[in-house]
């Protein structure tokens, strides 16, 4: 059993939203009507599952309320069927394949709260700014 709750997942089933626009490669400008595959998720750590916050040191906070866990998971998978285009996913004429572009990869990493503050302040201000 995860320790980390699911606060936003993107996906095709039972998600957020719907999951995100396969990447096609930076040469290839994304468009509202690509294809859509894999997940982006992200989970947290509710207080009452981490050790350091069940069982540290520090007295019993007043009103009852334990610090907050300070970590961050976040999660990106593709498809295994994500290839370029007209390929079988073996090596293509552009020198591309199914492996070489992340076709049916996963990746978790996991946040620190300064880490996040980052990720924040860069999503905000591309979210804030009308130009790019």
């Amino acid at each position: 059993m995860s320790i980390f709750a699911t606060w936003l997942y993107f996906g095709d089933d039972d998600s957020d939203a719907p999951a995100p626009r396969i990447y096609q490669g930076s040469h290839v400008s994304p468009a509202d009507d690509d294809r859509r595959g894999g997940w982006l998720e992200l989970g947290v750590i509710p207080n009452h599952c981490h050790p350091d916050v069940r069982f540290g040191d520090a007295p019993e906070p007043e009103g009852g309320w334990s610090l907050p866990v300070e970590y961050l998971r976040l999660g990106l998978g593709r498809p295994a069927e994500d290839r370029p285009e007209g390929t079988d996913g073996t090596d293509s004429p552009d020198g591309t394949d199914s492996a070489a572009n992340g076709a049916g990869s996963r990746a978790t990493v996991i946040l620190d709260r300064a880490q996040a503050e980052l990720l924040h302040a860069a999503l905000t201000q591309w979210l804030n700014t009308d130009r790019r």
